[in-house]
C-alpha cells in the first residue's frame, strides 16, 4: 500500500497551496483532510523530490549577500554586514555610509526592554552622531568600560558615558553612567572601586545584557586611541606589537590567534566587563572599517569576543587574503 507521503499528486497539491496560494499548514490540513505532521512531511518531500525549487534573487541593495553568508560560515559568525565602497566616494563619505548602515542594523536588533552595552571610541561616537533618525525603543544603554575619560576623550566625545547617553537620545531610551576610570595603574585600587555601590550597580547589570556594541582597534596605527588617551605609553605599545598584538576590543589586546596571555598585566587593569561575561552575551557586535583592520578583526573573532561583524569590503578582502580564501 502506497504511503500518503509518496503520493506525487498530494505532494504537488500541498506545495501549490503552500507556496503559490500562500495557505498556512493548518489551513492545508483542513482543506485536504490530513494531519499537520503529514503536511510538513509532504512539503519536505516536495523539496527533496524537486517538485519545489527555491531560487533567491539577490536585490541590488544586497550586493554582498553571498559573500556575507560565506564569511559567516567560514568564521562561525551569527551575522555579517558588508558595506560597499563606491569608486568616486571620498573616505569621509564612505565612513558616513558605514556608520549609517551600522545604525540601521542596530535599530533592527534592539528591542523594547533590551539592555545594551556600549564601549568607547571614535567608531561608536560617529554612529551616535549619524543624522538619520530611528524608531523609538524603550531600552537602556550601559557603558561596559569605565566612563571617566581623559581630556582627549572628553574633547572628542569618545568616552563610554557620552556614547551611552548619545545612543539613549537617538533611541529615546535610557542610559546608565559608569563613574570610574577606564584604566587603573594599580589593580588593587581598581578592586577597591569595584566595592563602591555606584560601580557595583553598573557592573551588576552586565549579566543582563542582550547586546554589546564595540569598536575594534588595530596596532597598525602610529598613535592609537589608547596612547592618545594616556592609557598606554608609546614604548609599551611598540612592545605589545613585538609580542604579537594585532588589535584590541573593550581596551583589551589580543594576538592574531585570539590569545591575550602576553598582555594580561595590561588587560587586567581595564575597568569593565570581563571576558567571561562578554562571552555570555547573545549579540556581540564588532564594528571595523578598512583593510588595516583585517588582522585585528580576525583576532577578536578567534577570541570569540565578536559574533556579529559590521564592516566594509576592504576589511573583508584583507581578512580573506589572510585566510587564503578567494572572494
Amino acid at each position: 500500500m502506497k504511503k500518503i507521503v509518496d503520493d506525487a499528486r498530494l505532494i504537488y497539491k500541498c506545495c501549490y497551496l503552500y507556496y503559490v496560494d500562500g495557505m498556512g499548514q493548518r489551513e492545508i490540513c483542513d482543506a485536504v483532510g490530513i494531519s499537520r505532521a503529514t503536511v510538513s512531511r509532504l512539503l519536505r518531500a516536495g523539496k527533496e523530490t524537486g517538485v519545489v525549487k527555491i531560487e533567491l534573487e539577490n536585490p541590488d541593495s544586497v550586493l554582498y549577500g553571498e559573500l556575507e553568508r560565506k564569511v559567516e560560515q567560514l568564521l562561525g559568525l551569527k551575522e555579517v554586514l558588508i558595506v560597499d565602497e563606491l569608486e568616486l566616494e571620498s573616505k569621509a563619505d564612505h565612513l558616513q555610509h558605514v556608520y549609517e548602515e551600522a545604525l540601521m542594523y542596530l535599530s533592527r536588533i534592539i528591542n523594547k526592554g533590551d539592555t545594551i552595552g556600549v564601549s568607547m571610541g571614535k567608531t561608536l561616537s560617529s554612529i551616535v552622531n549619524v543624522k538619520k533618525s530611528v524608531d523609538e525603543v524603550d531600552c537602556t544603554f550601559v557603558p561596559v568600560v569605565g566612563g571617566v575619560g581623559s581630556p582627549y576623550q572628553i574633547e572628542e566625545g569618545y568616552h563610554s558615558n557620552d556614547i551611552a547617553k548619545g545612543f539613549a537620545m537617538k533611541f529615546h531610551g535610557k542610559a546608565m553612567q559608569f563613574f570610574a576610570p577606564a584604566m587603573f595603574d594599580d589593580p588593587k585600587v581598581m578592586q577597591g572601586f569595584l566595592k563602591e555601590k555606584p560601580v557595583r550597580e553598573v557592573v551588576s547589570v552586565f549579566k543582563k545584557l542582550k547586546t554589546v556594541i564595540m569598536g575594534i582597534g588595530t596596532t597598525t596605527a602610529k598613535e592609537p586611541t589608547l596612547v592618545k588617551c594616556g592609557y598606554l605609553t608609546k614604548e609599551d605599545y611598540e612592545e605589545f606589537k613585538q609580542q604579537g598584538a594585532v588589535g584590541d576590543i573593550l581596551l583589551k589586546y589580543v594576538d592574531a590567534n585570539g590569545n591575550s596571555d602576553a598582555f594580561r598585566s595590561f588587560n587586567e587593569r581595564v575597568m569593565g566587563m570581563s571576558d567571561e561575561k562578554l562571552l555570555n552575551v547573545k549579540n556581540r557586535v564588532g564594528i571595523a572599517v578598512g583593510a588595516d583592520k583585517g588582522e585585528a578583526v580576525l583576532g577578536v573573532i578567534r577570541a570569540k569576543k565578536v559574533n556579529i561583524l559590521l564592516t566594509d569590503i576592504s576589511c573583508i578582502r584583507s581578512m580573506m587574503s589572510l585566510l587564503g580564501e578567494e572572494i
